[in-house]
């Protein structure tokens, strides 16, 4: 075997050897195939520019359903969870020790003998969304397949709950072709980028607000053909909108006009609202000016000063 098997002392143990690599979750983002995180956004983290992520209710959630979903698992497919899976653990390719990763659980493949070689990797998932068993999310496979590749073992599944109520799983073999396609661009992030402190590109706004909060004060930037032509075209599609918006509150102002004190608007012979207009409900409020005036030396210690965002205007 080419890797070793890392079984930290607690979960704080655990996530300071996960920061000494490349993890299983942070494969699909160097892909490019993180819908929720972008390279540039990894390697701030990585370099210690931004602070770790930090476990959130979903998160945790998700990790305490890990069970539920190996249980559901286990269920459909009378496949053996190994109960020793479970848990913070890690394991850590030997040649290439930033290559590591830490399976949700693992399981015993029917009709072979139980050995380090005969298991496959079970990866449970909690989400939000409808997965298409045909189409699942490109982060996962190759978050699972990195983990079968650096694990060394033949198969594995990604489970999924949909909103606690809805279970569904994908079986997939190892695609060594794949794996190590995947592998070598993991590797040149982590040579170029964590090691050798270049900076990965911007890739949308979010990137280029994190690099660039503030403006250079008087510094220009020469348009191109293209940049021109987009100005244009949004400034015509701004134009547009504008005039849309404009007909829409004309068309809200005709219909309060009518309805009066009214709560609803219905057509002839239905009890089906086309519109209602409701007096919400009271909200309590702060009266920051009179606190100011009656409390000032208060209100001023508790003052700061924040920078405030870059604000886009087409001209």
């Amino acid at each position: 075997m080419s890797y070793t098997i890392i079984r930290p002392q607690d979960r704080k143990e655990w996530l300071q050897h996960r920061e000494k690599g490349i993890g299983s979750s942070e494969v699909g983002t160097i892909l490019g195939l993180n819908p929720f995180e972008t390279p540039y956004q990894l390697w701030r983290r990585k370099k210690g520019l931004d602070a770790p992520k930090q476990e959130n209710f979903a998160m945790k959630a998700g990790h305490y359903l890990e069970d539920a979903v190996s249980l559901f698992y286990r269920d459909e497919t009378g496949k053996e969870i190994i109960k020793r899976s479970a848990g913070d653990w890690l394991i850590v390719n030997n040649e290439r020790p930033f290559l590591r990763v830490s399976p949700d659980r693992t399981y015993w493949i029917p009709d072979m003998p139980k050995n380090d070689r005969n298991k496959g990797i079970l990866e449970c998932k909690t989400t939000q969304m409808e997965i298409d068993e045909d189409s699942v999310p490109q982060h996962w496979f190759c978050q699972l397949q990195y983990q079968l590749g650096v694990a060394e073992l033949p198969q594995g599944a990604l489970a999924w709950l949909t909103m606690g109520r809805k279970f569904g799983f994908k079986d997939f073999m190892f695609d060594k072709e794949f794996y190590t396609w995947m592998i070598g661009e993991v590797e040149k992030f982590w040579r170029d980028y964590i090691i050798g402190d270049q900076e990965p590109l911007p890739v949308n706004v979010d990137d280029v607000l994190l690099k660039n909060p503030r403006h250079v004060a008087g510094k220009v930037l020469e348009a191109t053909d293209e940049l021109i032509e987009d100005c244009r075209q949004l400034k015509e599609l701004k134009e547009e909108l504008s005039g849309l918006d404009t007909r829409k509150k004309e068309l809200e102002a005709a219909i309060k006009m009518a309805m009066g004190d009214a709560e609803a608007l219905v057509a002839p012979n239905s009890v089906k609202p086309l519109a209602t207009w409701k007096a919400s409900k009271g909200r309590t409020c702060f009266d920051e000016k009179k606190f100011a005036a009656e409390n000032h030396e208060l209100y001023q210690s508790y003052q700061y000063t924040k920078a405030g965002p870059r604000t886009f205007l087409l001209k």
